[in-house]
């Protein structure tokens, strides 16, 4: 299992890019200078149009790892409520390193 870094030093609301998921399990982790930022996990069903987020042990406001299974989809990261000094990193890792590609 091996780390992808999705996000690196993030100071505004935004979104990682997206990647494909094949399916399975796989690990999401953050962490860096919070400052009232949430960052979730997010999937898509139908092809990016439409994005939820990945249950609620995706999401954070502190540093934390989570682990999820989820079906084949496009997955990426989401930033918001971004403060004055949010700085933060996010990784996702996978069963197989190739079922996360872009």
């Amino acid at each position: 299992m091996s780390f992808i870094k999705v996000l690196t030093a993030v100071t505004s609301n935004s979104n990682s890019s997206t990647y494909n998921f094949n399916k399975g399990e796989g690990q999401f982790v953050v962490a860096g200078t919070w400052d009232t930022a949430t960052v979730k996990l997010q999937m898509s069903p139908d092809g990016g149009t439409t994005w939820v987020d990945a249950g609620s042990a995706s999401t954070f406001t502190a540093d934390g790892i989570s682990s999820f299974a989820l079906n084949a989809c496009k997955v990426r990261v989401n930033v918001s409520s971004v403060g004055a000094s949010t700085s933060v990193n996010a990784w996702v890792s996978t069963s197989i390193s190739s079922d996360l590609y872009t």
